[in-house]
C-alpha cells in the first residue's frame, strides 16, 4: 500500500504567528513572584520535612501551585534534617 500524499502544503509555525520551535531564545521568561499562600505552603512543607512527617499527605489540591510549593519545601526540609545528623 502506498502512503497518501498530503493535499495541503504544510505551514511553518512562524507562518501561523507561532514562535519557531527550533530557534534558540537567549532570554528566559521572567519568574513571577510567589504568592503569600505559596510561601506559606512552602514553609509548611519545610516543617513537615524537618520532623519526618512522611505519612502526612500534602494538604493542598493536586497540581495546584500551593501543592508544588509544599513539595519543594518538604524536600528542602528533608535536606536540612539529613545534614543536621552527625
Amino acid at each position: 500500500m502506498c502512503p497518501e500524499k498530503p493535499t495541503v502544503v504544510p505551514i511553518s509555525a512562524p507562518g501561523l504567528g507561532l514562535p519557531n520551535p527550533i530557534q534558540y531564545y537567549p532570554y528566559q521568561s521572567p519568574l513571577l513572584p510567589a504568592s503569600e499562600s505559596e510561601k506559606e505552603a512552602y514553609e509548611r512543607g519545610v516543617k513537615a520535612g524537618k520532623r519526618e512527617a512522611e505519612n502526612q499527605k500534602n494538604p493542598y489540591p493536586d497540581n495546584s501551585e500551593q501543592a508544588k510549593a509544599y513539595e519543594h519545601g518538604y524536600l528542602d526540609g528533608q535536606k536540612i534534617r539529613f545534614t543536621d545528623i552527625p
